[in-house]
């Protein structure tokens, strides 16, 4: 198409009649022009990937900062063929289970199922492998425990350095790391790499190898919709073409514009996951080629899950091509839509953020409808870090010569944001580096306190301050330190010295945001002995999304009592509560989240129906099977604990996890 005509990049809008039909489509012509197939060949490396190998055969720390899919795993895969080859043990780190899992099957392909073995908290897949990924939860917690020394750590997606809820975790992972432990951070949203770079030097008395690149495999193109021509994304054509808002999106007319363009496969990015949802049913009724296929994928993904077969969205899916994807929907049903993508069985796959954050399933095209946000977050214009790891999935690496990143616009602005958007360098990450009991009883029991707070004067939180502003910080967070630890200490944890008493070296092993709470409630032999009642306590304290109703009533009353007390202790020593007993709150008479979650948790240990627990608690499958992971995986903390309350636990946790959960 368009084989004979001048590079797109090459044509700029015509001074005059910019409105010409005629000018229009030869621009659009031009614009599309070229995309063809990837011509299959040798692969050769990068020199980004050279660099990053050399390095670390040098025995250096290394951070890769390169664009989503120009080969950055590919670097971690080599190093750790070699380390294995020499015995050497390896970890892999990821922030989300579901990257986790992806990589481990992949893993296991390339090395052999015997030498991977896979942590996730609720999940131990061959523990004593040389290679072990894991959610860098894991890995941290691995650290505190101390043991045997790590040949080679691997954190993929660094950026979640500055996530709000993870943050803390990395700063902990690279700090407690042992010297003689290789570290390689891989990510493609590092925009103040260096300054990373200058930290983890201080932490670590070597600085890393830092590798920048923002050269992409397959090049992005940004266009736009209008009239059912694609344009490209210039503010003088925006400016002059005045393209028409559209006050609805149509999914069926943007894949038939996409399909006449030979633009798909696409990920069409939606702010909701209802959204989602319900551009995927619009496809009820049609049908595309490659539906024998899809079925065979389904198939072999449904023997271990059959109640996929009953799936809401299984006609689009199989018969038209085109899926949903989004947290609300089951990791069974999630892996069935990333494989079809992966293997070019899909039209378009209509999905929320989730599908950015670092999953290997790239397309031919990305499309944004608008530039709201995700669901939840006030709608607000999505940022440019957020903005990168969405138009990062366009274009895949041996199959595409270019990428397409595709606005359907609402309004002109929209169209000015995204141009902006585009040429914007993503937010530099920052440090949400937060102190919890959990911590607090690890360092203690690894180091003195003057040798604990030193700990905090390391966090990236402090480097990123000024001087001054760092010294009253780290006074704050020493008094901080110091008052959590007095608490512990009347409560039974740490002794006189600060060291863990026999109470506090099993309370150090339950890692959890209202870890103080667990630990009270078994140290004070609280928790209930049954094992579907104590299932539902621990579902109770739960992170994920609430269920919208509740089933049979749950008594968390000494639950709610004891949070109430733990945090009027809190106010005494100066400590910000934690906010737990918020969960217990009722508004309107309605059940707080607290006993929605547990009377969920119960009625699933009760051996309930799934679909008809999702019927009745009005909630998503996806969420209800996270809730139900989580719960499980403290359960599991608590069943590793030398306590009688161990085997209640082990029971409780087998009764939750069972298909289709996992």
């Amino acid at each position: 198409m368009g084989t004979k005509s001048r590079p797109w990049s090459k044509i700029r809008p015509m001074k005059r009649r910019p409105r010409s039909k005629r000018y229009l489509d030869r621009l659009s012509l031009q614009f599309l022009s070229g995309m063809g197939e990837a011509e299959e060949g040798i692969f050769v490396p990068s020199p980004f990937q050279k660099e990053a190998l050399d390095a670390l055969a040098e025995g250096r720390d290394v951070i890769v900062s390169a664009p989503t899919g120009s080969g950055k795993t590919w670097i971690a895969e080599r190093a750790i063929g070699a380390l294995l080859e020499r015995g050497k043990r390896c970890w892999y780190t990821t922030p989300l289970k579901a990257l986790s899992n992806q990589k481990y099957d992949n893993f296991r392909d390339l090395f052999g199922h015997q030498r991977v073995g896979l942590l996730t908290g609720e999940r131990r897949e061959n523990p004593s492998a040389p290679l072990i990924v894991a959610t860098t939860e894991v890995l941290r917690n691995a650290l505190y425990q101390g043991g045997e020394a790590l040949s080679f750590i691997v954190l993929d997606e660094a950026h979640y350095l500055g996530d709000e809820e993870r943050g803390t975790t990395w700063e902990e992972v690279i700090i407690l790391a042992p010297p003689e432990s290789q570290l390689l951070l891989l990510s493609a949203t590092i925009s103040n790499a260096r300054e990373i770079a200058s930290w983890m030097g201080r932490v670590r008395s070597k600085r890393p190898h830092l590798i920048t690149s923002t050269e992409r495999p397959v090049p992005l193109r940004y266009g736009f919709i209008s009239r059912r021509r694609i344009l490209p994304l210039w503010p003088k054509l925006i400016r002059s073409f005045a393209p028409r808002s559209l006050r609805r999106f149509h999914p069926v007319k943007v894949i038939e514009i996409l399909e006449q363009a030979q633009l798909l496969p696409a990920i069409v990015f939606l702010s909701r996951r209802k959204d989602c949802d319900l551009a995927a049913q619009r496809f009820y009724g049609i049908r595309s080629p490659g539906e024998e296929e899809r079925r065979k994928v389904f198939e072999e993904i449904a023997r271990d899950h059959p109640h996929l077969w009953n799936h809401f969205l299984l006609r689009p899916l199989i018969e038209a091509g085109v899926g949903s994807h989004h947290a609300g929907h089951i990791t069974a049903w999630k892996m069935a839509v990333e494989r079809m993508l992966a293997q070019g069985l899909l039209r378009a796959v209509f999905a929320t953020t989730t599908l950015a954050a670092g999953l290997e399933v790239p397309a031919r095209t990305v499309v944004l409808p608008g530039l709201g946000r995700k669901e939840g977050a006030g709608g607000r214009p999505v940022s440019a870090l957020e903005f990168q790891q969405m138009t990062g999935r366009a274009g895949r690496r041996g199959k595409d010569k270019v990428g397409f990143v595709i606005i359907v616009p609402r309004t002109p602005k929209e169209l000015f944001e995204a141009v902006e958007l585009a040429s914007r360098r993503p937010e530099p990450l920052r440090s949400a580096f937060r102190l919890q009991y959990y911590q607090v009883l690890n360092l203690l029991a690894r180091m003195s306190l003057q040798e604990a707070l030193e700990f905090l004067r390391k966090s990236l939180l402090l480097h990123q301050l000024g001087r001054r502003r760092s010294e009253k910080v780290l006074a704050l967070l020493s008094a901080e330190f110091h008052q959590r630890a007095v608490l512990l200490q009347e409560l039974g944890y740490l002794d006189e010295e600060l060291k863990p008493t026999s109470i506090g070296k099993w309370g150090l092993m339950i890692r959890h945001e209202y870890s103080l709470l667990l630990t009270e409630l078994i140290r004070r032999r609280l928790l209930p002995s049954v094992p579907s009642l104590l299932a539902a306590w621990v579902g109770a304290l739960g992170t994920e999304r609430a269920p919208q109703r509740a089933l049979d009533r749950v008594d968390l009353h000494p639950l709610a009592q004891l949070a109430t007390e733990i945090e009027a202790r809190e106010r005494e020593k100066g400590i910000i509560p934690s906010g737990m007993s918020e969960l217990f709150l009722q508004v309107s008479k309605v059940p707080s989240e607290a006993e929605r979650r547990a009377s969920v948790v119960k009625a699933w240990a009760d051996r309930a129906d799934w679909h008809q627990l999702i019927l009745s608690s009005g909630t998503e499958e996806g969420d209800l099977q996270r809730l139900m992971l989580q719960t499980g995986e403290i359960l599991r903390q608590i069943e590793d604990l030398p306590l009688d309350v161990s085997q209640p636990a082990s029971s409780a946790r087998q009764m939750i996890l069972r298909p289709p959960v996992q």
